[in-house]
């Protein structure tokens, strides 16, 4: 069940890790290391996506004010953010989502992902 769990918190983006931290605390049920390692790590994993997305964005407001660097920085953002590339996903999407898999798949083999 743990092994289901972890899985399910890299693909959820950490949701169902919080859901399972809350129930355990609950049901004052302890989870195991391997567990709470990948729960914390997930949630840990999207909140570095979201710091990362957000600073990015913010760089890139402030380089789009510059001439030349502007025009780069668009160009840019639209390649890789946005542009699909494979199933739909931009480049950006496609290296979140074999991530994702790679954790998810490890979790659920029952090993460490690092």
């Amino acid at each position: 069940m743990e092994r289901i769990i972890s899985a399910l918190s890299y693909i959820t983006f950490g949701i169902a890790g919080v859901i399972w931290v809350i129930v355990s605390y609950v049901a004052k049920n302890r989870m195991s290391s391997f567990c709470s390692f990948n729960v914390y790590q997930s949630i840990f994993f999207s909140f570095f996506l979201y710091i990362l997305s957000l600073i990015c964005s913010i760089a890139a407001g402030l380089l789009s004010a510059v001439p030349f660097l502007g025009k780069l920085v668009n160009d840019f953002n639209l390649f890789f953010t946005q542009t699909p590339i494979y199933f739909g996903y931009s480049l950006w999407g496609l290296v979140i989502f074999v991530i994702v898999c790679y954790l998810a798949i490890f979790s659920l083999l029952g090993k460490y992902p690092y």
